[in-house]
């Protein structure tokens, strides 16, 4: 029999923390298409009922995984551009993303699920992510326009890579330059 994880002094914390890397690791196995509480209440040996007082259900789930994901994607993207300005923060901001998206197992599952399209949509809706990605490339967020198009660029790279690998440097320069020179005063 396993060890009683929920044995300490803040039950929920912990319950809520290990499922969410349990479920974490369940979406990199199989995809956000596939995951099913059934198999997360299995996993944590543990019942639907815990994993809904403890999470809020499958949305929740999926949600905090996410944002879990999306955050540690960020913070290495954030120390990668680091002491960084105009089109070398650009650049490095773009490619590394590119990376960290491409090489996460959870990130990954996210842009393989029959629902990519839709989750593209909504985040070229959100003034969050149009913040983060003007502050990782270095543009001024209140500029709308320029940050929406750096993340609805991003969001083509990501989700339709070029069919020759090495176009995509050319391309991460040309959305560089372009984003760059959109946001110059002069514009």
């Amino acid at each position: 029999m396993p060890p009683d994880w929920l044995i300490g002094s803040d039950r929920s914390g912990t319950a809520r923390a290990r499922l969410i890397d349990l479920a974490g690791a369940l979406i990199a196995e199989r995809g956000i298409d596939r995951f099913d509480i059934n198999d997360l209440a299995t996993r944590a040996h543990c019942s639907r009922a815990t994993i809904y007082r403890h999470t809020g259900g499958k949305k929740h789930i999926v949600e905090t995984v996410f944002i879990h994901t999306s955050t540690r994607i960020t913070t290495t993207v954030t120390d990668a551009v680091a002491g960084l300005s105009g089109i070398d923060r650009a650049r490095t901001a773009i490619a590394e993303a590119l990376t960290q998206i491409r090489n996460d197992r959870i990130a990954r599952q996210f842009l393989h699920s029959q629902h990519a399209i839709d989750g593209a949509g909504a985040a070229t809706n959100s003034d969050a992510l149009r913040a983060i990605a003007a502050e990782l490339i270095g543009l001024d967020p209140t500029n709308t326009i320029v940050s929406s198009l750096a993340v609805r660029t991003f969001l083509a790279l990501v989700l339709w890579p070029p069919t020759d690998p090495a176009d995509e440097p050319h391309l991460i320069d040309a959305l560089s330059t372009a984003l760059l020179a959109a946001a110059s005063p002069e514009s």
